[in-house]
């Protein structure tokens, strides 16, 4: 976890999966797939910390992907509660000003840095590496701020420029939607607004990700200036390989 940070921060070209169902299985298996981390959700999911926590230690237990926590707002106090849980990152939606962005890395910097109270939970061992875990949270947490909003388009530049904000990250849909080009990737309304965010955190040495749905799209996204994506999450998986079965098996005893 300790590299997650830097090797974000890097533009390495890392590759992530979502998981919004909140059952270990589905954790341990997104886990296992050959990502280099792996994104729990907790602003649309119907999942509690407890689970978070049982998400958490799947996604550990899979192999080397290193969980993320998307959590429900930029709150201090929900931010510290899932850190605490031990997570490698925090992804903050609807992020749209500098101001908003300082809120994001104070509430994930121990004192004098930052706001977050100290806690022996599981991301220090609970407490058997209590004093390890403060000298190194603030270097080791990777934050990733959510670009979702016209007002954050334009000041994606000033976020990006904000100490400790490691990555922006574009969702498409919600993104257009915000432009009122409701899921039209190819309307040039929101391909400059995309262009403006990557080339305003380009500037600023941050790279962007992007939310990918569809493997079709992947080379016209990355011809947009994004440097990392998660791909896909874990129902549309689930939904994809039963319709297809279905499909298949309901074709074979009708011929």
């Amino acid at each position: 976890m300790e590299q997650f940070r830097s090797r974000l921060r890097s533009g390495e070209p890392l590759v992530g999966t979502w998981v919004s169902i909140g059952h270990p299985a589905v954790a341990e298996i997104a886990g296992s797939a050959g990502a280099d981390f792996v994104t729990v959700d907790t602003e649309h999911a119907a999942v509690g910390i407890e689970t978070v926590e049982s998400l958490v230690r799947a996604v550990e237990a899979a192999g080397d992907a290193v969980p993320v926590v998307r959590v429900p707002a930029a709150d201090p106090v929900r931010i510290k509660r899932l850190l605490d849980v031990g997570v490698g990152g925090v992804m903050v939606p609807r992020v749209d000003s500098a101001a908003e962005a300082r809120s994001v890395v104070d509430a994930s910097r121990y004192p004098p840095q930052g706001v977050r109270g100290t806690a022996a939970g599981r991301a220090a061992g609970y407490g058997r590496s209590f004093a390890d875990y403060l000298r190194t949270a603030d270097e080791s947490i990777a934050r990733i701020v959510q670009i979702e909003t016209a007002a954050a388009v334009e000041e994606a530049s000033t976020v990006a420029a904000v100490d400790g904000v490691d990555a922006l990250f574009v969702g498409p849909a919600d993104l257009s939607a915000a432009l009122d080009v409701h899921l039209d990737y190819d309307r040039e309304r929101f391909r400059s607004a995309v262009r403006s965010v990557t080339d305003a955190a380009a500037a600023e040495g941050v790279p962007v990700g992007v939310f990918v749905t569809d493997p079709d799209r992947i080379d016209d996204w990355l011809s947009l200036g994004f440097s990392f994506g998660i791909v896909g999450y874990d129902a549309k998986f689930l939904i994809e390989g039963n319709d297809e079965m279905t499909a298949a098996m309901r074709s074979a005893l009708e011929e």
